[in-house]
């Protein structure tokens, strides 16, 4: 009987420390940044593009909407050196089928019904991207600055 508690012992033992082993750390990569949306209109004179947060995408300072209950706290930056992914929502204010195109360091044609609406979602790097159409006279300006937030410190995402 007294082996048996023994052995038992010994097998516990044994459990326990190998149940210990393995890393004692684990580094968690930052989470990527948040998206940012930037609405643009293509009209007869102008087009405009606006980011979501009001200045440009990756700006130093531009903060993100969600996080306006903690203006002064310092936001988690993820890797400045990632492309930063932009949801593009594209709406045409005139009365022709046209196209949009995107001109920078990456670039992107969007085909516009009269009329309608369209979207794309790119992952953009550090840069200038210029936005013009057939359509419209003007074109529309878009930075995307080195900055990229976190969404670590963010609740209710996947």
């Amino acid at each position: 009987m007294r082996g048996t508690w023994v052995t038992a012992a010994a097998l516990m033992a044994a459990c326990a420390a190998l149940a210990g082993c393995g890393s004692s750390t684990h580094e968690n990569e930052p989470r990527p940044p948040v998206p940012t949306v930037v609405s643009v209109s293509v009209g007869e004179d102008e087009i405009s593009a606006n980011a979501a947060i009001g200045r440009g995408v990756g700006e130093p300072g531009a903060r993100q909407p969600y996080l306006n209950q903690n203006r002064n706290a310092p936001q988690n930056q993820a890797d400045r050196a990632a492309p930063a992914v932009v949801n593009v929502a594209v709406a045409n204010l005139t009365d022709r089928a046209t196209t949009l195109r995107m001109q920078g360091p990456v670039s992107r044609v969007l085909a516009l019904t009269p009329g309608g609406s369209g979207s794309f979602d790119m992952a953009l790097p550090t840069g200038i991207y210029l936005f013009s159409s057939p359509a419209s006279s003007g074109t529309a300006r878009l930075n995307v600055g080195p900055s990229r937030v976190s969404s670590g410190g963010d609740v209710l995402l996947p």
